[in-house]
């Protein structure tokens, strides 16, 4: 037997709960190869004596394990972890090379702006209503008193604000499993300058990327502003298509790879944790790095979310970007990456020509309401709210619209992807605009009759009235 007392480490003084520990603990070891595919585990008593905890918070973390696709139970025989999953062979990092920064296209970008009615869909965004905003600013004015605030305006923060660095290790550490220090962590302005750095760090022109073939479109110009070549690769219930990207990068040298694993954008899917170790398999022996955007982590409302593919990374091989923005409004640019130090030294660097300084007093802010445990307070709230949009939008739009529309309820996410039988969307966002709804969303070349619709921004009673709209004008097309 293992010696589950010395490799399952509780932190009692931790914020994260002890059943997340047990998991997150029990991942790291089958990332580390101690616990190997297929092993049996010990019963949950067993491991509750061994442990000194409740055997709840063992069925706890069982169950979590169970539905993030790391374990299973065999009737009459025990739980084991899975065989299917693919073994991580662990190998030295390769240095990040430097690029060149290739110019932006003279790409027409009126055709993603959307005029905004008196009624909105959008395609995904939080609630400005619901978010903190108060008490940043609130904080904000505290910080930029006194001492602190002559320190924080004239500090040095080239990587960003020291203090929110500092949080956010903690942070990523409680929420997501992500252990690193400071000097793993960039501030930017928002995640799409820190998708951006990322492809503009990694890249040299004609260097190829896989993205999905449905994909975030602002991730796409990224690409290739960057000089970067789209390999597309199609998507599935599961996210990328794993086959696919193996075959991509058996035939020609990758560079880098965007992957939105948690709720794949646009189509709000989640890659299942077997897919998640294949595809850090593939970065490690075609010798590639993984761009993470974490988008909206925070939104899960079926059970905890997997955690991310930065969590498993034994080998530097992922820049993981996540983002307040969807926590709070979209116009407060904080977002943030997390890599290995050459990566972030490199990103920073370029960055410094871009900002220098960030925003230092609203980064401090937000620092202050971490460390008060504000965010999770409000996002308890915002979860619990949004869950309630969610149901009530799909109940709404499957009554009013029947077999018009296919569409799959999302664990998590601030949207839902829905198919319009024979109806273009660019017909639908014709005939809406008539009636006066405005549909703030993309349009997806390859899939014309399919769109994001937000729910999060809505209240009930714009739920209901704004999707009658949309009824009308799907019944109008």
């Amino acid at each position: 037997m293992l010696p589950w007392k010395s490799i399952i480490v509780v932190d009692r003084t931790d914020h994260r709960p002890v059943y997340l520990q047990i998991s997150d603990s029990i991942i790291s070891e089958i990332m580390q190869g101690r616990i190997k595919k297929g092993m049996k585990m010990p019963g949950s008593r067993t491991l509750a004596q061994l442990l000194i905890v409740n055997r709840k918070t063992i069925l706890q973390a069982y169950d979590e394990l169970m539905a993030q696709g790391w374990m299973e139970i065999i009737p009459t025989k025990g739980t084991f972890i899975k065989e299917s999953l693919p073994e991580i062979k662990q190998q030295p990092l390769v240095e990040t090379s430097s690029i060149e920064i290739i110019n932006a296209s003279n790409e027409d970008f009126s055709k993603y702006e959307v005029p905004r009615g008196a009624h909105v869909i959008d395609d995904g965004t939080p609630d400005y209503r619901l978010a903190p905003i108060d008490l940043l600013l609130k904080t904000a004015r505290s910080v930029s008193k006194g001492s602190i605030g002559k320190a924080v305006i004239q500090g040095n923060h080239f990587f960003g604000e020291k203090t929110l660095r500092n949080g956010l290790t903690n942070y990523l550490s409680s929420t997501r499993a992500i252990n690193g220090s400071a000097n793993n962590i960039l501030i930017t302005r928002g995640s799409q300058m820190a998708i951006y750095l990322s492809f503009a760090t990694l890249l040299k022109k004609g260097d190829r990327v896989i993205v999905g073939e449905l994909n975030y479109h602002s991730a796409d110009r990224a690409i290739r502003t960057s000089g970067g070549q789209l390999v597309k690769v199609p998507v599935n219930h599961e996210g990328l298509d794993i086959k696919a990207i193996e075959k991509e990068a058996q035939q020609n040298k990758i560079k880098a790879l965007y992957v939105t694993p948690h709720h794949q954008y646009p189509t709000t899917v989640t890659m299942p944790v077997e897919n998640r170790m294949k595809l850090l398999n593939l970065a490690e022996q075609y010798d590639f790095h993984i761009v993470e955007d974490d988008y909206d982590y925070d939104y899960h409302y079926e059970r905890s979310p997997i955690l991310p593919l930065a969590s498993i990374d034994r080998n530097n091989r992922i820049i993981y970007i996540g983002s307040f923005s969807k926590i709070i409004v979209p116009s407060v640019r904080i977002g943030y990456m997390f890599a290995s130090e050459p990566i972030i030294r490199a990103c920073g660097e370029l960055r410094m020509i871009i900002d220098k300084l960030g925003d230092p007093i609203l980064e401090r802010a937000l620092a202050e309401m971490l460390r008060a445990n504000e965010i999770d307070r409000f996002l308890k709230k915002a979860v619990n709210r949004y869950k309630i949009r969610r149901d009530l939008f799909c109940s709404t739009l499957k009554a009013g619209l029947g077999s018009a529309v296919d569409f799959a309820i999302p664990d998590g996410g601030m949207a839902v992807w829905i198919t319009f039988r024979n109806i273009k969307i660019e017909d639908l966002i014709r005939e809406a605009e008539k009636i006066k709804l405005s549909l703030k969303i993309d349009v997806y070349e390859k899939k014309e009759n399919a769109c994001r619709l937000g729910f999060a921004s809505m209240n009930e009673e714009e739920i209901v009235t704004n999707t009658q709209i949309l009824i009308q004008a799907v019944r109008n097309c």
